[in-house]
């Protein structure tokens, strides 16, 4: 399943100093997960998802595992690659003397200027850098003296004052408080215009447009994906509607558990986003697929008889349990009409496509989980908390309960 596009906002700053990760910083990272610290803290601090956090602690976990069980090396094998290691220490310290000498020769000797760009060179023999510490030593220089010069080369920025009236918060506080908002939020990646909206609800007034200069500046925002070019669309017009209950969509995705693969079905309002039902199985059969759906249909339509959702569209994209004649009979059994998306066209399935990428990235793709049984029982509290906390942006942000009582209520009015 392909997942859309997420509209939080971006992070450049974050982006341009992500760069690569090394082993060893990934190592780091890893470590502070093990000692505690807030996954989804780190996640804001570093610019990597939490899935990804998650996929390093994992990995770092087996390998630490399979490196127990591996014969240890015999002293002889550790005094070989000591000598080695200190034959590549003369090499070079050899290659370094020969430069000063071939400087010295020529009436240009080293500045200290060049000496840092010189440590990060690659060592022909060794094939790794020389060294800030390695190459001070050998060429006699003084490593304060580096550090001197990189402290006068680097500009600290006057911070400039805002002119006007002074707001009820000054930055460092409304950071404290957005900081809040983040640790005593449910869920994971939030961006700053579902931040700039908890903070009004706990009736602290301020702008989005500083709620995201304050999260950029002290490296808060959530990471996003690269965005990319999207081709014509096979379809106009939209596939969100003006009532609860007028269109559901379903879809389905797979996790890996302790059992093996299992398969997660999912039915979505379009227009509330509301979570209608949630199933998953270790087989996903046309028989499991129809399970969201028999959830919804009992709790919004009080009953699951024959014509009692007329009125009601399921949009479904051409997999093999949608296009069934096991499940098209049961759609006809309750009058809902069968609307399947274009193929190859998952936005037609846009609103159930974007509901799994929030159940992958707040769950699937943060936990593990040994059993079906354990998934399903995570599958039905993630429902429960999504439905009654989750913000949605086009209802003013409010939640999917809020926004079906609310449009409820102006229908009845």
């Amino acid at each position: 399943m392909s997942n859309r596009r997420a509209g939080s906002g971006g992070s450049e700053s974050g982006a341009a100093e992500r760069g690569r990760w090394s082993t060893r910083r990934k190592a780091d990272v890893v470590l502070r997960l093990v000692r505690g610290e807030d996954l989804d803290a780190v996640s804001r601090e570093l610019g990597v998802t939490a899935a990804m956090l998650a996929q390093w602690r994992d990995e770092f976990l087996a390998a630490g595992q399979a490196s127990l069980r591996t014969r240890q090396a015999d002293l002889r094998e550790d005094e070989i690659a000591r000598m080695k290691s200190k034959i590549g220490e003369i090499t070079m310290e050899n290659e370094l003397l020969r430069e000063r000498a071939r400087r010295a020769e020529a009436g240009h000797p080293f500045v200290i200027a060049e000496v840092e760009s010189l440590s990060q060179t690659i060592s022909p023999s060794a094939d790794k850098p020389y060294g800030l510490v390695f190459t001070c030593r050998t060429l006699e220089l003084a490593r304060s003296t580096v550090y001197a010069v990189r402290a006068r080369q680097k500009v600290v920025p006057l911070p400039q004052g805002k002119r006007g009236p002074k707001t009820a918060w000054n930055d460092a506080e409304l950071t404290e408080h957005i900081r809040d908002v983040l640790a005593t939020s449910p869920w994971l990646g939030e961006g700053y215009r579902k931040v700039w909206a908890r903070l009004r609800q706990a009736g602290i007034r301020t702008s989005r447009a500083r709620v995201l200069r304050l999260m950029r500046e002290a490296n808060l925002l959530a990471p996003t994906r690269c965005s990319h070019a999207h081709g014509p669309k096979a379809h106009d017009g939209t596939i969100t509607t003006a009532r609860p209950d007028l269109m559901w969509g379903t879809d389905a995705t797979s996790v890996l558990t302790g059992e093996g693969q299992a398969t997660v079905f999912i039915a979505v309002d379009h227009c509330t986003q509301e979570c209608i039902g949630i199933h998953a199985a270790l087989k996903g059969t046309r028989f499991e697929a129809l399970e969201p759906l028999h959830q919804g249909v009992r709790e919004h339509f009080g009953s699951y008889s024959q014509g009692v959702a007329k009125g009601l569209t399921l949009r479904h994209d051409n997999g093999s349990q949608y296009c069934s004649h096991y499940f098209q009979d049961e759609l006809r059994f309750l009058s809902i009409a069968s609307s399947p998306a274009y193929v190859r066209e998952p936005e037609g399935n846009g609103v159930s496509e974007r509901f799994i990428r929030t159940l992958k990235e707040q769950l699937l793709w943060v936990h593990r989980f040994a059993t079906v049984a354990e998934l399903l029982a995570a599958l039905h509290a993630f429902k429960a908390a999504y439905n009654a906390t989750w913000l949605v942006t086009k209802h003013q942000h409010r939640t999917p309960v809020e926004a079906r009582l609310a449009l409820t209520a102006d229908q009845a009015a």
